[in-house]
């Protein structure tokens, strides 16, 4: 689910120009669409996957650059629209399409795609059912781009939030960091009143979770950092759709 619908409950208009804001973010960093066609080099896309699209940029290389045929999937329904307004600007006939739907339920068969890619989406997701519906509708061989909140981007938020003398800010961090601490402890992800939905991932958790999918941590792209790592993740070849 996407984190501004969750929550932040902005209306329309205001999501609106969040998604123009982070398109355009986007669109003024070519950088950004070389690194992702950088790191898929030795795999031909023709199908792509965005969970927690948002504007729907990731999907950008490969739509214009590599005339894939590209799905964004987001729980906000408002931005379809402005979405679609903002690819037929970018380019004409775009083989693009936008699903309303969330990540832990994604309605495509398995093997559908050569490439996901989820950015900082899964944060506020049941991790467990959202991993295994990417690694479902990814065929042997594919790929998920995939960037998280680690613990150090709770830290970094509470520490700010005490700077700033922001009790909301400093209680939402400690709530994030008491449930990933505990997801991380039992395996299991705590989605309580008490805890909330969010939680901070690990490299750690994520081979945990992956190796059972059939999946595999290959890299890391050039914008990974402590607080929001983001990593190359491959589907075994041989594991089954």
């Amino acid at each position: 689910m996407s984190k501004v619908d969750r929550f932040f409950k902005i209306s329309p208009t205001e999501y609106n120009s969040y998604a123009r804001a982070e398109w355009q973010l986007y669109v003024d960093n070519p950088a950004r669409a070389e690194v992702s066609l950088a790191a898929l080099k030795d795999l031909v896309v023709e199908r792509a996957l965005d969970i927690g699209c948002g504007g729907g940029q990731e999907l950008i290389p490969f739509v214009v650059k590599s005339s894939a045929f590209g799905i964004g999937v987001d729980v906000v329904e408002e931005a379809g629209r402005i979405r679609r307004e903002l690819f037929s600007e970018l380019v004409e006939g775009a083989r693009i399409s936008f699903v309303r739907a969330a990540a832990e339920a994604l309605p495509f068969q398995a093997g559908s795609f050569d490439v996901a890619i989820c950015r900082l989406a899964l944060p506020y997701t049941e991790n467990d059912r959202a991993l295994s519906e990417m690694a479902r509708v990814l065929r042997p061989g594919g790929m998920l781009l995939l960037k998280i909140h680690h613990l150090y981007y709770y830290l970094r938020k509470m520490g700010s939030g005490l700077l700033a003398a922001d009790v909301r800010s400093v209680i939402h961090a400690l709530r994030v960091l008491a449930s990933g601490i505990l997801y991380h402890a039992t395996n299991r992800q705590p989605r309580t009143r008490l805890t909330g939905g969010e939680t901070f991932q690990t490299r750690h958790l994520l081979r945990r979770k992956l190796v059972p999918l059939g999946m595999f941590i290959e890299g890391e792209l050039p914008d990974s950092n402590h607080a929001t790592p983001s990593f190359v993740i491959r589907k075994s070849p041989q594991r089954g759709a």
